[in-house]
């Protein structure tokens, strides 16, 4: 097939490009903070779990001390009641029974208080691994969404680059004539290059150099006709005049 030298050229650029553009792909795939994002994830998950125990064991202690506080308010009415109908009784054996039941009652209000204040401490303690708890996971996840924004703004910038890279080839592809762009992209899609610089001796899609009799059937074909890598089968673009 025939192509001017400068459509061959323009070849060059067309790869420079999509080098360019590929290597740009990479660096998005390959941000760091991608990295560092997922092996914060097994910590993230650690102090989620540790945050939700705590907050259980928390909630199991104020569900407790709900009942003794209401437990308490149910004996002191009681206690009260019995306090009234002992105050105008006039059957001692009805006011001894009235007695033994405050009697009762005061002991099962020493016994409350005592369990109330037992929970209290286990309260304040399990708030205090609550807070703890919380601080850590409040830790990982400003971490886990500082690298998010990280990578965020790395991406747009790289899309922007990508963005700018695919007008330049859009206008660039419009001037090589039609047929050489499919035998570039076809060669592209099959061995990942399609068109690289022979200098010298040397061809830059093998970077191997050439046998002198492959060299030689180079030298004999004519400028404006299409030559291909004989390693990698890529265009060979003449470049022994820059």
């Amino acid at each position: 097939m025939k192509a001017s030298p400068r459509q061959q050229r323009l070849l060059l650029d067309l790869q420079d490009l999509d080098t360019a553009t590929a290597r740009l792909k990479r660096k998005r795939a390959g941000i760091p903070e991608r990295s560092e994002l997922a092996a914060l994830s097994g910590e993230a998950e650690s102090a989620k779990a540790s945050f939700m125990e705590a907050q259980r064991e928390l909630d199991g202690h104020g569900a407790e001390l709900a009942r003794i506080e209401a437990d308490v308010e149910m004996v002191r009415q009681r206690r009260t009641r019995d306090e009234q109908l002992l105050a105008v009784s006039t059957s001692p054996k009805e006011a001894q029974a009235l007695q033994s039941e405050l009697d009762t009652l005061t002991r099962r209000t020493g016994e409350l208080e005592d369990r109330e204040l037992e929970i209290m401490e286990a309260q304040e303690a399990a708030q205090a691994g609550f807070d703890a708890a919380e601080a850590v996971l409040s830790g990982v996840e400003a971490k886990r969404t500082a690298l998010r924004e990280q990578i965020a703004a790395a991406e747009a910038e790289i899309d922007a680059q990508l963005a700018r890279q695919a007008d330049e080839r859009g206008g660039l592809s419009a001037e090589i004539q039609r047929d050489l762009v499919e035998i570039y992209e076809d060669l592209r899609g099959r061995i990942g290059i399609g068109a690289a610089r022979l200098r010298g001796n040397v061809s830059e899609a093998s970077n191997m150099s050439l046998t002198p009799a492959e060299l030689s059937t180079i030298r004999a074909t004519a400028d404006d006709e299409l030559i291909f890598c004989p390693g990698t089968g890529a265009i060979l673009v003449r470049v022994e005049g820059e």
